[in-house]
């Protein structure tokens, strides 16, 4: 029975492609399926994970207190931002505040001194 649950398991990750294009342990940005299915997830360390902020992420940056996010809402234009304070979170919570307008997101990000978005994605 191991024998066939290893085959099934090996069979179900070569059909599915990933990578990850950004990370701040715990946290990855990565595309699962498609190239343009970026999310920034919470790592568990054991292979397992959990999506804080839904695709299409199109910049990411951090600093010792916070991770800041932008991605574009599905089918359109339309940019939002989040942040996750890493104090707050946990593979437990909800850790992900937003979405925010960018002029929202300004006000917090001098209100709270969030860092720059790092690096983009195509």
């Amino acid at each position: 029975m191991k024998i066939v649950s290893l085959i099934l398991m090996i069979l179900l990750l070569a059909g599915c492609d990933s990578a990850v294009l950004w990370e701040d342990k715990p946290y990855q940005v990565l595309w699962l399926d498609d190239t343009s299915n970026r999310t920034l997830s919470y790592d568990f360390g054991d292979g397992g994970f959990i999506t804080r902020i839904d695709a299409q992420i199109v910049a990411v940056g951090s600093n010792n207190r916070f991770i800041v996010a932008k991605r574009t809402l599905p089918n359109t234009d339309i940019l939002v931002f989040y942040y996750i304070e890493k104090s707050s979170d946990s593979q437990f919570a909800e850790g992900a505040a937003g979405p925010f307008t960018e002029a929202q997101f300004q006000q917090l990000k001098q209100k709270l001194d969030l860092p720059e978005f790092t690096k983009t994605f195509e």
